[in-house]
Formats: structure tokens, C-alpha cells, sequence
């Protein structure tokens, strides 16, 4: 009698992709969106009005303590940036796997880059931002307090910059990355032309740091983080779902 061996298949696909690509995007939405309420000054109060006849050093307390009491929201809602350019970072160091050994490693290098470069900066505007806002509900030099303000902003600034000129070259590569060598099941002509839009509004935003344009990075970037990014990290987590490690990576 003859007898047949069955031999289990390796599965090398990624089954928490979705999973982890919808807990980073629903982050990112709740995050852009609580901020774009934060900076009109719906889930907060408006700063202050007052008048050009008090004193620059009292029109500072007085600001600085109703910026205060929006510091817990705003921290609030950097963390959430956080939990979602975490899911970022580890679905490119998955991503990595499915793409060519060249342009597609260099561009998820870039993106992860890009990730862990914002998330410094978000840290460090947590930290410094809370200093604000302690400072100046007791009793410390309204000067000095301004002064911690400004570097902290202008550092937060300088890191988001950086992110997003990394970003900006590393998603329409990614994209080129997909669509050639061997890397050409990944994706699709969808999947890549969502990443280019991804990229170019990256650009932008990167632009409007650089610049100091609020309305760009107010606007465009709460559309980033509220919709493109999103988008992008949900595609691509089922993408990997269904996906398998290319030869070079195996």
C-alpha cells in the first residue's frame, strides 16, 4: 500500500495588517480632527481679547493661562499622532518585505525615517508645552515662560519639516517601488497613485513649516492626518494581509 506525507505550507503572509493599518488610521482621524477643533477653537475656549492699553507683559499672563488650561487637549491628541504614526512605522518595516531590494527598501527606510523623526518632535512638544503651561500658573517670569514657548515651538516645527520632506520622497517612491521589479503584484496603479497624493501633500506641508504658513499646516495637514494617511495605512495593512514576502527578503 502506498502512502501519501502530507508536508503544512509555510504561510508568510502578515494577518494583522487590517488590524493594525485601522487602529493607526482611526488614531490619526481622531487625532486630526480633535486638533483642527483645538485650533478653531471649538473643543476649547478663544484665547482672550484684550485691549492695546494693558501692559505686553500682562497681555502675556493673561494668555498664557488660558493656553493652559488647552494643554491636556492638545497632549491629548499629539499621543493619539503618536499611537498612529506608530502603526506607520511597523507596517513599512512589513512593507520593506514585500518590495524590491533597491528603491523599495531605500523608500521605506525614508518613510520609517520620516515616522520616528515626527515622533521625537511630538515628543518633545508634549514635554515642552506642559513646562508652558505649569510656569505660568505658578508664578514664574512671564518672559521666561514666553521664551520656553517660543523654542519649543519653533523645535516641534523644525522636526515636522524634516518628517515631512522625508515623506514626500519616500511615498512617491514607494509607489515606483510597487509598480516595477519585483514588487509588481503590490499594490496596483491605485495603491500607488494614493501614495504619490500622499507624497505631494507631504510636500506641501513640509512647505508650510519651512514657510511658517499656518493655513497650510492647519488645513493641509489636518487633511493628511485625517484622510490620506488613513487611507493609506488601511490599504496597505490589507495589502500585506493578502500579500507574500518577496524572494530577496525571504
Amino acid at each position: 500500500m502506498t502512502t501519501m506525507t502530507l508536508t503544512p505550507t509555510r504561510r508568510t503572509t502578515w494577518p494583522v495588517g487590517l488590524a493594525l493599518g485601522s487602529m493607526a488610521g482611526t488614531a490619526l482621524v481622531i487625532a486630526g480632527v480633535w486638533n483642527a477643533l483645538i485650533q478653531q477653537h471649538v473643543s476649547v475656549s478663544a484665547p482672550p481679547h484684550v485691549s492695546q492699553e494693558v501692559p505686553p507683559v500682562r497681555t502675556m499672563e493673561i494668555y498664557y493661562t488660558w493656553y493652559a488650561g488647552t494643554v491636556a487637549q492638545e497632549r491629548a491628541a499629539t499621543i493619539l499622532g503618536l499611537i498612529g504614526v506608530s502603526g506607520l512605522v511597523i507596517l513599512v518595516a512589513e512593507l520593506r518585505r514585500r518590495l524590491g531590494p533597491r528603491l523599495g527598501r531605500g523608500a521605506c527606510t525614508a518613510a520609517q525615517a520620516g515616522g520616528l523623526v515626527w515622533m521625537v518632535g511630538a515628543v518633545a512638544a508634549i514635554g515642552g508645552h506642559r513646562a508652558v503651561g505649569l510656569m505660568a500658573t505658578h508664578g514664574n517670569p512671564i518672559e521666561t515662560v514666553n521664551a520656553v514657548a517660543f523654542t519649543t515651538d519653533v523645535t516641534s516645527d523644525a522636526f515636522s519639516a524634516a518628517s515631512f520632506v522625508l515623506l514626500a520622497v519616500a511615498m512617491p517612491a514607494l509607489a515606483a517601488a510597487s509598480l516595477g521589479g519585483r514588487g509588481r503584484s503590490f499594490g496596483g496603479q491605485g495603491w500607488a497613485a494614493l501614495s504619490v497624493l500622499t507624497g505631494l501633500l507631504s510636500a506641501v506641508v513640509a512647505y508650510g513649516y519651512v514657510a511658517g504658513i499656518d493655513s497650510i499646516t492647519s488645513y493641509d495637514l489636518g487633511i493628511l492626518a485625517a484622510v490620506l494617511m488613513p487611507c493609506w495605512l488601511v490599504w496597505t495593512g490589507r495589502l500585506l494581509d493578502r500579500s507574500e514576502p518577496s524572494e530577496s527578503s525571504i
